[in-house]
């Protein structure tokens, strides 16, 4: 029964990142070689020597020493450790994007967002954040002829993702010549989908929406605005940076 327990916290302190842990970074390191060290106290492993210890420090070896202080250990501390694991592992990593009928390699990096992480392609696009929504937007902006391109994340604390559907929904349906209810997708997130398209011309203006269920009764608004020449490209890239979505849990 309590490895069973362990298993469940293990889990939960990945998907939801318990703590403000990206906030932490310089100090991630000295937490964990701290309770490392706390954790051969405990169980007097004298077997283990300091240097040993110190060599454990990599990438990968980190992860599991972290796991073990989960697995051997209730302390809080230990769980802690586990929440921060995602920024120790990945404050960058690589991606395959399909763009244009092409395979493109893509250097992304973690950001953070109130109650949710999100890598993006810092080499094309920038965070902005501005009246509490943040937006990622290209850092060379099309045509001023041509409709904005940007996705905008927001959180709605107090409104479920079904209630801005019907919302949203209408609106769109006010300034759109084609919306689409798709329901409940899987891709790339999990999400309500709604698809707005206001012609076919290649500048014909194209909005997504994804609502996302935040766990605590709330929604993560995500709008995905380009035109429609731009769906290969700014598109497939929204696209690939949302699939890097992730839900964690409100910083306290």
């Amino acid at each position: 029964m309590e490895e069973k327990i362990f298993d469940q916290e293990i889990r939960e302190a990945l998907l939801k990142a318990t703590d403000a842990s990206l906030r932490l970074k310089k100090d991630i390191w000295k937490d964990i070689e701290s309770q490392i060290e706390y954790y051969e106290k405990q169980k007097e492993a004298r077997t283990m020597k300091r240097n040993k210890s110190k060599s454990m420090f990599t990438a990968l070896t980190l992860m599991v020493a972290v796991l073990c202080i989960v697995f051997f250990t209730s302390t809080n501390a230990g769980r802690a450790a586990v929440a921060k694991i995602k920024e120790i592992l990945a404050p960058e990593k690589v991606i395959v994007q399909d763009i244009e009928g092409e395979k493109e390699d893509t250097k992304v990096n973690l950001n953070e967002g109130p109650g949710y992480i999100i890598y993006v392609d810092e080499e094309m696009y920038q965070v902005v954040k501005e009246d509490g929504k943040d937006k990622i937007v290209p850092k060379f902006q099309p045509d001023n002829n041509l409709p904005e391109v940007y996705m905008e994340i927001q959180r709605v604390v107090d409104k479920s993702p079904q209630e801005i559907t019907i919302q949203l929904e209408a609106e769109l349906k006010s300034s759109f010549e084609t919306v689409e209810n798709c329901g409940m997708v899987n891709d790339p997130i999990e999400a309500i989908s709604l698809y707005a398209r206001s012609g076919l011309k290649p500048d014909s203006t194209i909005v997504r929406y994804y609502l996302v269920d935040d766990n605590h009764g709330g929604t993560f608004v995500i709008k995905q605005q380009y035109f429609l020449e731009a769906a290969e490209g700014h598109g497939a890239r929204f696209y690939h940076m949302l699939k890097e979505f992730k839900v964690v849990a409100p910083q306290e």
